[in-house]
């Protein structure tokens, strides 16, 4: 039975070698078994998202809640899959607080489509009733902050400014660039409207231009109204943001979204390295004995020790009491070392909280390395290190167990 919990793949149980009083409560334990096994597979297909698993039998008792979750996520996938198609009449009504959140999302899409769809038949109407009005349009024009340039879409040639563009450049020399970009966008699109961003290089650094495309006859014309604004001030507002989204409130280390960011981008271009999945001990026993407080300094203890792991890697908290490394220019096993390493100190050093409370701090970890030629998805390489950091954890769990206090 232990290896049936703990080592599946070597649980061997041999029902004719016992004795004949105990065959048939033998046979109700390979029974057991395979029932253990069916379930312990859907269970692991699901937390993996894998919905085309196969099902354990029918006479799998053990397994009878687990297939009823994979029949409601089967269905809630379609359910998905309709509202994304379009379909806001698809509501959730089996999965406790989630179909609240479920159902209340959909109606904000429904109604946010709707306020969309109001908000482009307004702009269509405004564009229709300014497109022949070119005399307004000079007009308006000479009043906006915007600079506005109509171009013969056929011949390149300027047909009309607003003002002269040196009002928008921070670096007058860019003016010729600026033009060959608009140019090169009127030559590659086709489309009626377009709206893009772009920059330009000059003395005074980095210039970003938003820019609107829009069609319009003018005196007899064939030509393209350029809306442009400078953004530049906004962009380096938006990195601002962008780098606090990109960490963690609590520990400053970077966040999940910017981790899995990192992650994919690095399987994208290829590159060789290690990502290691660590897993906290003991906080929810911290948390619950000693308060959320303690349990945060126990976060930041275990993230301070983890920023030492490299100079030059990416450590990120995934959430709660998870974190993960992305390291390039280390094999697997130099990661697995320098972890051991940092439990090691860890584990050595009894943690105290404020009171002067002691517990024991340790944490679990598993390591997988990417190479060049890997085809595997971030999710399918992430739920890998998972999976070894559980096998570690399980491990160490047993040694505690079987060494006398």
């Amino acid at each position: 039975m232990r290896d049936v919990l703990y080592y599946p793949n070597r649980a061997k149980l041999d029902v004719a070698s016992l004795p004949e009083d105990f065959r048939e409560l033998g046979e109700g334990f390979v029974f057991f078994a395979e029932m253990l096994q069916e379930t312990r597979a859907l269970a692991t297909a699901l937390s993996r998202g894998d919905l085309s698993c196969p099902l354990p039998k029918p006479d799998n008792e053990l397994a009878s809640n687990l297939k009823s979750l994979h029949a409601a996520l089967k269905h809630l996938a379609w359910q998905t899959r309709q509202v994304a198609n379009g379909d806001y009449k698809q509501r959730v009504r089996f999965m406790g607080d989630f179909s609240e959140s479920f159902n209340q999302m959909v109606v904000q899409l429904k109604e946010r489509q709707d306020a969309l769809l109001d908000e482009i038949a307004t702009i269509e109407k405004q564009r229709r009733d300014l497109e022949y009005s070119n005399d307004l349009f000079e007009i308006i024009t000479s009043r906006l902050s915007e600079w506005i340039v109509v171009i013969d879409r056929n011949t390149g040639e300027r047909l009309f400014t607003n003002r002269t563009v040196g009002n928008l450049l921070v670096d007058a020399s860019l003016e010729p660039r600026l033009y060959e970009v608009l140019l090169s966008q009127i030559r590659k699109e086709n489309d009626l409207q377009k709206s893009g961003e772009f920059s330009l290089a000059g003395e005074e650094g980095l210039q970003w231009f938003s820019v609107t495309f829009y069609p319009l006859h003018w005196h007899g014309y064939d030509a393209l109204a350029a809306v442009l604004a400078d953004i530049t001030a906004s962009r380096a507002e938006i990195d601002k943001l962008e780098e606090v989204a990109y960490r963690d409130t609590l520990t400053g280390v970077y966040s999940r979204h910017y981790g899995m960011k990192l992650l994919n981008e690095w399987i994208d271009q290829h590159f060789d390295f290690v990502i290691c999945f660590i897993d906290m001990d003991q906080l929810k026993y911290v948390n619950d004995v000693f308060g959320h407080v303690e349990g945060d300094r126990y976060i930041l203890k275990v993230s301070d020790l983890l920023k030492t792991f490299s100079e030059d890697c990416c450590l990120c908290r995934l959430g709660g009491d998870e974190f993960m490394i992305l390291a390039t220019g280390i094999d697997w096993k130099a990661a697995e070392d320098r972890l051991e390493s940092l439990r090691s100190v860890l584990v050595a050093e009894p943690l105290t909280t404020e009171s002067g409370a002691p517990f024991k701090g340790s944490l679990s970890y598993g390591v997988v390395e990417v190479t060049k030629g890997n085809a595997l998805p971030s999710g399918e390489i992430l739920s890998q290190a998972d999976e070894k950091m559980y096998a570690y954890k399980k491990q160490h769990k047993m040694e505690r167990r079987d060494t006398p206090a």
